[in-house]
């Protein structure tokens, strides 16, 4: 199987899918492209929205950064999701779905709002209301998250999803 991930190194999102791909250990080439630039017309035909990544699999393209990291993941049994023959399967992944959701609708949403924010004044209660969705919605989920998700030595779907908890909270408590 080829395959091709268009990519930006500083893209978040396309973080999902190069930390997939470097955890599941599979080959692939990797193409940057400038996002500083307006996207060229070659770019638009493979990825209309114009985002990164897209990932080119035997040419065909999947796009959007949790749905190629999840097509990947469920392309390459590994550790990254449990297994079907595991008679937990369905739970263990509803639960990492239930931890992606909650972090990107609850906590993430509600922190986005601080990009219109004007002032200090004006992101208090936004930083607050992001503060407690976190510590309702996504905290509980993390309970047995030693060192990884669900107690997984090594990383699961539900770092590779939200990257930016990997990075940035893996060590914090944000109930204390």
């Amino acid at each position: 199987m080829q395959l091709t991930t268009l990519t930006k190194n500083s893209s978040i999102g396309a973080h999902r899918a190069h930390i997939a791909l470097e955890e599941l250990k599979v080959p692939f080439e990797e193409v940057i492209i400038d996002l500083d630039t307006p996207r060229t017309a070659e770019y638009l035909a493979v990825n209309p929205r114009g985002l990164v990544p897209s990932l080119s699999v035997n040419g065909e393209v999947i796009i959007e950064s949790a749905i190629v990291s999840n097509f990947l993941a469920n392309r390459y049994p590994s550790h990254l999701i449990p297994g079907r023959d595991d008679p937990d399967f369905a739970l263990k992944l509803a639960r990492i779905d239930l931890f992606v959701d909650a972090w990107t609708s609850k906590f993430q949403s509600a922190l986005f709002k601080l990009y219109s924010a004007k002032n200090a004044e004006e992101e208090a209660p936004i930083i607050q209301t992001a503060v407690a969705a976190l510590v309702k919605e996504v905290e509980p989920r993390l309970a047995d998250a030693n060192p990884f998700f669900g107690g997984s030595p090594t990383l699961t779907q539900a770092e590779v999803s939200q990257p930016r908890c990997y990075l940035c909270c893996a060590d914090v408590n944000f109930a204390s």
